[in-house]
């Protein structure tokens, strides 16, 4: 489960990037987004982080340790914020908001599958009039992870905001805290 968690959060890092019209690489990495760091600032927040936390999970994503076999401690921490439970819409879906959110749930978290997400998210990203209905779409995005797909984000909105410290002021950060707030459970 907990490993099912860090793909969940590192698809919706994907989808936010492809939502503000950006890539991410063939291994993976979402420009701008620390995993590590992100997990340490949310935990930090809801009560199970700190500073000696937060350094080891930086150390772990700079130095590879995330994609070695040690991937289950940081997918750890990911599992006390991020749960899955019932859904009540199928993986299959193909398209549209439903669709991403079925690309991010069913997904591995593996490079090819972010990049999946993060194109299939610019495509949606660009059907979006202006900034406040791109904004609108990740929040549906959330809100349909959440009810269809029953993904669940164990903090509070206060616990999102501790994001503005590790994240930059960008639109894909925006998104990305958007998304998040759609699946506070």
């Amino acid at each position: 489960m907990s490993t099912s968690a860090l793909s969940i959060l590192t698809g919706i890092g994907a989808a936010a990037a492809g939502l503000s019209g950006e890539k991410v690489s063939k291994s993976g990495e979402i420009p701008g987004f620390d995993i590590a760091s992100i997990i340490t600032a949310l935990l930090g927040k809801s009560g199970g982080g700190g500073n000696l936390l937060g350094t080891i999970a930086s150390l772990a994503s700079k130095t590879g340790v995330l994609n070695s076999s040690n991937v289950g401690k940081i997918a750890e921490l990911a599992g006390s914020l991020i749960s899955t439970g019932k859904t009540s819409s199928s993986k299959k879906e193909t398209s549209g908001i439903a669709g991403l959110a079925a690309l991010i749930t069913g997904g591995s978290g593996s490079g090819a599958d972010l990049v999946s997400i993060a194109t299939m998210a610019s495509k949606l990203g660009k059907t979006a009039k202006d900034e406040s209905s791109l904004s609108n779409m990740a929040s549906d995005l959330g809100k349909t992870l959440s009810g269809n797909f029953g993904v669940s984000f164990n903090g509070s909105e206060k616990t999102v905001n501790a994001l503005d410290n590790v994240l930059e002021n960008d639109s894909k950060s925006v998104l990305f805290k958007s998304i998040l707030k759609g699946i506070i459970n």
